[in-house]
């Protein structure tokens, strides 16, 4: 078996059950408070209850071992690219999303990496995204293909993926971030200078149950991907009651 060089794993939100929420520690109980919506709290928990199972399984450990530090660099604010305390490789880097009724976790030890998931049904319109995320010719290259939504939501997925894995978010202006489109294999065409040179990134997109679509960049290069339901991995656990609070 070749070495696997990232993984995506993803779990139904409606999957996790409530009682999970005793794998949480005290800032993301905090954070999830300030949710409103239902289902923005089932999606928050459902991220990162299946980050700490993952790393468990992962290092052999139980789940109130691992941390996150969400720290923003920037302003100090806990919604930063998520780092993780003490990990038990030092290399190793994680991205969550979530949307809809999925979360989606990533992890690698190859770089800093970035994951984004996104509902990629034709519910909504294109227009009203198309001037403020794509370059000029970003949007040259859509208009002549004729692309829909899904079509947008290809491109969308890789710009996000790569500011995530560089923690920029949307601090840096997607438009300033080129990259090709869905009827071509994912590839950095250009970037800000603040964010490096584009054949620096692995793009690649992970197959995941339809409507969604995701997308992995990885700083550095990426021969692999193995995308994994986390299913199992959440009911083993809820089975088994053994989940405790996080410190």
């Amino acid at each position: 078996m070749p070495e696997v060089d990232c993984e995506v794993w993803y779990v139904r939100a409606a999957t996790v059950p409530e009682e999970l929420v005793a794998l949480l520690d005290e800032r993301e109980l905090l954070r999830r408070g300030r949710l409103r919506g239902a289902g923005d709290r089932r999606r928050f928990l459902a991220a990162w209850a299946l980050a700490r199972l993952v790393l468990a399984e992962r290092w052999g450990c139980a789940p109130s071992d691992v941390a996150f530090d969400r720290t923003c660099r920037y302003c100090g604010g806990d919604h930063g690219k998520p780092k993780l305390v003490d990990p038990v490789e030092s290399e190793v880097d994680v991205s969550i999303s979530h949307t809809g009724d999925l979360a989606v976790l990533a992890v690698t030890s190859r770089g800093a990496v970035g994951v984004d998931v996104e509902d990629a049904s034709a519910r909504e319109s294109v227009g009203p995204h198309l001037e403020s995320s794509l370059s000029e010719f970003e949007l040259r290259d859509f208009r002549a293909r004729g692309g829909g939504y899904a079509d947008f939501v290809v491109r969308w997925t890789r710009k996000e993926a790569i500011l995530k894995a560089v923690g920029k978010g949307l601090a840096v202006h997607p438009a300033h971030v080129e990259v090709t489109g869905s009827r071509t294999s994912p590839r950095v065409l250009a970037l800000p200078a603040v964010l490096g040179r584009p054949d620096s990134f692995s793009l690649i997109d992970a197959p995941l149950p339809a409507p969604y679509r995701a997308a992995v960049a990885i700083v550095g290069r990426a021969a692999t991907l193995r995308v994994r339901d986390g299913a199992d991995l959440i009911g083993a656990v809820a089975d088994r009651g053994d989940h405790a609070p996080s410190a």
